[in-house]
């Protein structure tokens, strides 16, 4: 469309807005507006429209805007809201200021709301680029609004700025000029006459206080409390200590309105809500006390109460309903303030946490008007006659006086208790033990006040106190998982920790509470579903939801759930919503998938009651239902197989097992055969037969048998299920099921067997990866389990398809299919020896080219190693044929790197001795002659084929004992150690590989020789022999025997004599030697390091650094390094963690010593322990090792070093800090529990402006916290601006190639921080860090990168 006929268009609709019908005023106004988004959404348009025309559509829609229809005033605001986003600033301007008279006209009263309206889409709309000029127009006139008589005008201009504050009270700097004015006019209103306009005002401080300096946060923090302060409590307490204030003092009349009070706390709660975080602890002291005062757990009055006291009584009566309900109110703020504080700042919160818990415990049940005939706020009485006559909730609370408002109260005191929970969360330890005297002469803990608490009779607070209750055993069951808590078992060892008896005092009254509330038969579908939520954490804990009783309960229970519908006999037919069936059945799911309970008291239960419901669910109308439904029976099968204690009688367990496995069939056969489902019952209906055939297919007649695999085949056959029926099968083909006698059957899949192969076989071929790596999964098990001889796989022809297809896929750019092609391979040949030629022919190829790619490593591997292993035991190939091909892949191929030929030899090795005796004497024989005739002098074929030999050889020396053969160890052992002499560092290397592998078969020989050797040659010889001795060490780590026993004694003194080497790297070698010894006989080592680290301990390093001639000092520092590095490593291997627990505190202590490799040692070590093994520091890290961390963060050692030209700082302490950082990190994961993470922040901050390697440590930190801590980065964003500020900015400089790369990605690294960090809810709300990323956006040099992050 040209730009003339565009604006003739436009024309034309103006005219039409001044019709005099109002529908056709409407319409054009409604494609005015469509026109105006065609344009303000297209590059063409944009700009086109000239001045004029913006100024006509302009002057015509505000027109509408006191327009008499209130339809077509609608659809003016919706078209205001378009038009600021197209036309030019200047227009924007008048309209704001246009609008802005109108609202403060007092002359236009009617349509003020829909000025008001469109001020306030105004500000929602306006390009971000034109806030400022808009909000220098618009702020000073809202603050004149807000001193105008009129509360309807007040009113507009609160709204208006509320808008304002919340889209630019950060980023304009004619707002942020102007907050000190608005605060005090907004404090102003909080003492107005109007409710509305009170609540308004606290509204908009609330806004306002998210962008604050603050100072100025401080100075309004301190206004409202001083108001407060002066305000009277509420209640029998609050009256009592008003009346001795008036005798006291005449001052008292200074004190605040009740109305004033009110708006005042709710202001304070609205802004401890917004920036809860940014108080400090002496305004959360002040804050919580004053709010307590509002409180009392003495006025806390419930129906039940005796008011003995005539006084009170009488007092009582003389409050009327009005000051009940504005104390009500208050109550409520209060709360509410109480859930924000604890929320969000936890830690200033904590001193005052007793006292918010006890008063919320006494609110809890602060019900004045109610009598529910129970006192005891300890105990539930599981005869409680009020759950009995549930059925009447509903009739009650309507009999109730409807004016009675104190469930707000109770539902604000659950809610503070509920983030009471949730900051608990690593260590409730206290919720569970901890009395609070709740009422008078009455006490009780969390736990047993929320469990007595399902009586409530507002269902709104009693779906909180199941929900708060659920939470609570929730985090309890994740804090026992980490060791910090324990439940009492009968076979509980004893600790000295907490223990919570969950069995004996809390699960019988929960089960039966909720039972009583699923029990009800109208309504209260929101309290049933939090019910089955309990059961279901529950599930979860030691006990699950009990024993046999109680699990037939809750079956009864849910079984009345899921019938209903399905006959007259459904409890809760009338009004049961589906979402309420699906939560049942997911309960039931939970129940049968927990290993916390008896299998055969769940067994019982499934067959005596839910059974039959079970299956007729499947016939339900939702999908969800059915699918849900369908998951649990596929639970049911293997109970019975294990939910039999021998006592039955044989009969009656295979009628049992008849009537579940012809139940399942009935239930799951329409599903399979049918193609109008949903997808997911279909994939269901397969799991749940694989269940049934897996478990019971003995049980099933022939028919119904062949039936169900049919139907497998034909879903394998579809190309939207076939995936699914590939693990269906894969499952069926893998298990064995129990026949009536016992006796173990597999499933006979002859009927589908040669199909299902072929059709797998043929998805090989196919793009799909997903679909190719389950058929192989499923093929090898198949292949395994069902293709003996006499099967119907034997076949030659139809395997020989298969291996064609295998060979395709051994291919090294997808080696995880590789490793499964040659496991299907493998299966063939262990099964099918005759298909040795087709192996040969398809696979053998693409094999022997793998087993040269510098790529092959881990399962593909093995996998290789154990292909060629299984082709010369089937004798697919002939041996000296394949020898000669794997030699001759050295030969070939050029340039072969380190790992190629490392497979290669491993390849000769494995098939060597899988060989006869007499191939395996010949390929030694010539092992030995190529070795003993090679030359110092060799070119670069004969280096690659040396070192072969001296790998094969190695290789070959761990399975086969060279010293059971005449003089071959001997001779091997001169090859090897003459090696050393070598000039090659490649032949060096294979030979100290080789000597050590060699002496784990011929041990008697080559590990005396080795570790003679150790004390009789160089250093570099010395590193040789301690790699050797590695090598020896790490194969006995492989297999975990205890064959490596008798040698230690020959081994360790000899590591104890090198451990403090002046060559790290001999160090190093000893380290790992002395770390896997650990892993094998960690009792003994153990002791072995803890006395080694106390005879080195006296270590005197004043600045990091061993005086020079202190040798003593130096000695020590070296061998507690290699001491702390062997314990590092030992962690990292799994050693026993039991063994390593008793001597961590002795290992710790070396965190004290000054000399900074010791440290960084100990450091490394406490990395590797938070990393594998965090149970062995948890216990110690608040108080000894995170002292030490923020001491480290803090360190800097920083010297000047001249080079000659020019001189270059060096930080000793640099590395000291990254580790120090990356035990922050990984205790962020693994135990943020035992760490302060608020007090982590200052030393987050001062990370992101150290050396470049400790700066993208913290990056990478903080784009982690904002996925599982981001609370903690709003409060610190602030100090996060100037460090990154800095980053992106660094000048490259000069810097070319590699130096430029980095430099680049340095600045990228900071980039990602920022806008992880900005997309943080509240983040955004801080001026300073507003400002950088505004500033940072509008810089050019960015916004490739920028775009690049943001999409």
């Amino acid at each position: 469309m040209s730009t003339s006929s565009s604006n003739t268009s436009v024309a034309s609709l103006l005219k039409k807005t001044e019709h005099y019908d109002k529908d056709e005023r409407y319409m054009a106004t409604s494609d005015l507006c469509e026109v105006l988004k065609r344009q303000g959404g297209s590059a063409e348009y944009h700009g086109a429209m000239d001045t004029t025309t913006e100024r006509k559509i302009c002057t015509a829609v505000l027109r509408l805007l006191h327009d008499k229809s209130n339809d077509v005033q609608a659809i003016a605001v919706k078209t205001l809201g378009i038009l600021l986003t197209t036309v030019h600033q200047e227009q924007v301007l008048e309209i704001a200021d246009s609008l802005a008279n109108q609202v403060l006209d007092k002359n236009k009263g009617e349509l003020r709301d829909v000025y008001a309206i469109g001020l306030r889409t105004l500000c929602k709309t306006v390009p971000m680029e034109m806030g400022d000029s808009v909000s220098q127009k618009l702020v000073t006139r809202l603050l004149e609004g807000l001193q105008s008589d009129q509360e309807e005008i007040v009113l507009a201009c609160l709204d208006v700025l509320t808008d304002l504050l919340g889209r630019f009270g950060a980023s304009s700097i004619h707002v942020t000029r102007q907050h000190e004015a608005i605060l005090q006019l907004c404090l102003q209103q909080l003492s107005s006459d109007s409710h509305v306009v009170r609540k308004r005002a606290g509204n908009t401080i609330g806004c306002l206080s998210v962008v604050l300096s603050d100072a100025l946060l401080v100075r309004m923090v301190e206004s409202l409390l001083s108001q407060i302060e002066m305000a009277e409590g509420v209640g029998k307490s609050g009256r009592r200590r008003t009346r001795l204030a008036q005798k006291q003092a005449e001052a008292q009349k200074l004190k605040s309105k009740a109305g004033d009070t009110r708006a005042l706390i709710r202001t304070m709660c609205t802004v401890s809500g917004a920036v809860g975080h940014r108080l400090g602890q002496e305004q959360i002291d002040r804050i919580v006390p004053i709010f307590l005062r509002f409180c009392d757990a003495d006025d806390a009055v419930t129906g039940d109460d005796d008011l003995d006291d005539d006084d009170e009584m009488m007092e009582e009566a003389e409050e009327d309903e009005a000051a009940i309900a504005l104390a009500n109110e208050l109550r409520e703020s209060c709360f509410t303030g109480f859930e924000s504080f604890v929320s969000r700042c936890p830690a200033e919160v904590e001193p005052h946490l007793d006292q918010i818990v006890q008063a919320a415990l006494a609110y809890m049940s602060y019900d004045p008007n109610y009598s529910y005939g129970n006192d005891d706020v300890e105990e539930v009485d599981e005869d409680d006659e009020y759950f009995e006559d549930e059925d009447n909730l509903e009739e009650e609370d309507q009999e109730d006086d409807d004016d009675d408002e104190s469930w707000k109260v109770r539902r604000a005191a659950i809610r503070a208790l509920a983030a009471v929970v949730k900051a608990k969360q690593h260590d409730p330890s206290m919720l569970w033990t901890k009395e609070f005297n709740v009422r008078k002469n009455k006490s009780s803990t969390v736990a047993n006040a929320l469990t007595a608490r399902f009586k409530e009779r507002e269902e709104n607070c009693r779906v909180d106190v199941i929900d708060c209750t659920t939470n609570l055993l929730s985090v309890t069951v994740n804090a026992a998982k980490e060791g910090g808590i324990t439940f009492a078992t009968p076979d509980a060892m004893e600790t000295d920790g907490v223990v919570i008896d969950l069995g004996t005092s809390y699960r019988p009254t929960l089960v039966k509470s909720c039972e009583k509330l699923l029990s009800i038969k109208k309504g209260g579908e929101r309290s049933k579903t939090a019910a089955l939520a309990l059961l279901s954490t529950l599930c979860r804990a030691p006990g699950g939801v009990g024993d046999q009783e109680e699990i037939d309960s809750v079956f009864e229970h849910i079984r009345n759930l899921i019938s209903a519908g399905q006959g007259d006999n459904g409890l809760h037919r009338d009004s049961l919503s589906k979402t309420l069936k699906l939560d049942a059945l997911s309960l039931v799911n939970e129940m049968l998938a927990s290993d916390k309970h008896n299998p055969v008291y769940i067994k019982r239960g499934i067959y005596n009651t839910l059974l039959p419901d079970l299956c007729l669910s499947v016939k339900e109308h939702w999908y969800k239902v059915i699918a849900e439904a369908l998951r649990v029976l596929s639970e049911v099968p293997r109970y019975f197989l294990s939910g039999y204690d021998g006592t039955e009688d044989p009969v009656e367990r295979k009628q049992e097992m008849d009537h579940v496995a012809t139940s399942m069939y009935t239930a799951i056969e329409p599903l399979l055969s049918a193609h109008d489902v949903d997808q997911e019952i279909k994939e269901r209906a397969l799991a749940t037969c694989a269940s049934l055939l897996s478990s019971l297919h003995s049980n099933l007649s022939k028919e119904q048998m062949d039936r169900l695999l049919t139907l497998v085949l034909e879903r394998l056959r579809n190309e939207t299920t076939r995936i699914a029926a590939i693990k269906t099968l894969s499952t069926v083909a893998s298990s064995s099921g129990v026949d009536s006698m016992d006796n173990e059957d597999q499933v006979d899949l002859s009927l589908i067997l040669g199909d299902s192969v072929s059709e797998m076989a043929s998805f090989l071929k196919q793009q799909n990866r997903s679909l190719k790596q389950s058929s192989l999964e499923a093929l090898d098990i198949v292949v395994t389990n069902h293709g003996s001889e006499d099967s119907s796989l034997a076949d030659g022809q139809l395997f020989s398809t298969v291996l064609r297809e295998l060979g395709e896929l051994i291919v090294d750019s997808d080696l995880h299919l590789s490793h499964l092609a040659l496991r299907v391979s493998i299966s063939i040949l262990k099964v099918c020896p005759a298909c040795g030629p087709a192996v040969k022919e398809h696979v053998s190829t693409p094999a022997l080219v793998l087993s040269t790619s510098p790529l092959l490593q881990d399962s593909a591997l093995v996998s290789l190693l154990v292909f060629l292993e299984q082709m010369v035991i089937s004798e697919a190939i002939d041996f000296q044929e394949l020898l000669q091909l794997l030699r001759s892949r050295a030969e070939t191929e050029e340039r072969l790197s380190k790992l190629p030929l490392s497979s290669l030899a491993q390849s000769i090795a494995v098939i060597t001795a899988a060989t006869t005796p007499e191939n395996r004497e010949g390929v030694i024989s010539d092992l030995l002659k190529s070795l003993e005739g090679a030359s110092d002098a060799m070119d670069e074929a004969s280096t690659r084929q040396m070192i072969l030999s001296l790998r094969a050889s190695g290789d070959l020396g761990r399975v086969v004992d060279y010293s059971s053969m005449d003089g071959v160890a001997e001779r091997f052992q001169a090859v090897y150690l003459g090696s050393f002499d070598s000039s090659y560092e490649e032949i060096k290397h294979a030979g100290a590989y080789a000597l050590g592998r060699a002496a784990m078969g011929a041990q008697a020989v080559l590990l005396p020789a080795i570790v003679d050797a150790l004390e009789k040659n160089n250093q570099k010889k010395q590193y040789l022999l301690l790699s050797a001795l590695r090598e020896f060490i790490q194969c006995h780590l492989k297999t975990r025997g205890d064959a490596i026993v008798p040698s230690v004694p020959v081994i360790l003194p000899h590591l104890i004599n090198h451990c403090a080497d002046e060559q790290e790297s001999v160090r190093t070698m000893v380290a790992d030697c002395m770390g896997a010894l650990t892993c094998l006989q960690p009792a003994g080592m153990l002791v072995t390091l803890r006395d080694l680290i106390a005879e080195h301990s006296e270590i005197e390093a004043p600045g990091g650094h061993v005086a020079e001639g202190d040798e003593k000092s130096r000695v020590n520092a070296l061998a507690c390094w290699t001491a702390l590095s062997s314990i590092k490593l030992a962690i990292a291997g799994k050693a026993s963690a039991s063994d390593l627990a008793a001597f961590m505190p002795d290992f710790l202590k070396l965190l004290d010593v000054e000399e900074l490799s010791v440290r960084n040692a100990a450091l490394l070590m406490v990395y590797s322990s938070v990393h594998h093994m965090p149970q062995l520091v948890s216990g110690t890290m608040s108080e000894l090792i995170v002292p030490r961390l923020q001491d480290v963060s803090n360190l800097q050692l920083k010297k000047v070093v001249d080079l000659g030209p020019f001189k270059h700082t060096v930080d000793d302490a640099l590395p000291l800090r990254k580790s120090a950082l990356s035990i922050y990190a990984t205790c962020l994961e693994n135990l943020p529990s035992s760490l302060d993470i608020a007090a982590f922040m200052p030393v987050l901050a001062k990370a992101l402006g150290d050396a470049e390697d400790v700066q993208l440590q913290a990056h990478q930190i903080v784009i982690s916290m904002c996925q599982h801590h981001p609370e903690y980065l709003v409060m610190a964003a602030d100090s996060f601006v100037e460090p990154l500020e800095k980053t992106i900015n660094k000048k490259v400089g000069s810097k070319t190639g590699t130096e430029l790369e980095r430099a680049n990605e340095w600045i990228k690294s900071g980039l990602r921080t920022m806008v992880a960090l900005s997309r943080i809810e509240g983040v955004m709300n801080s001026p300073k860090f507003t400002d950088f990323v505004e500033r940072t956006r509008k810089n050019t040099k960015f916004k490739t990168l920028l775009e690049a992050l943001d999409s």
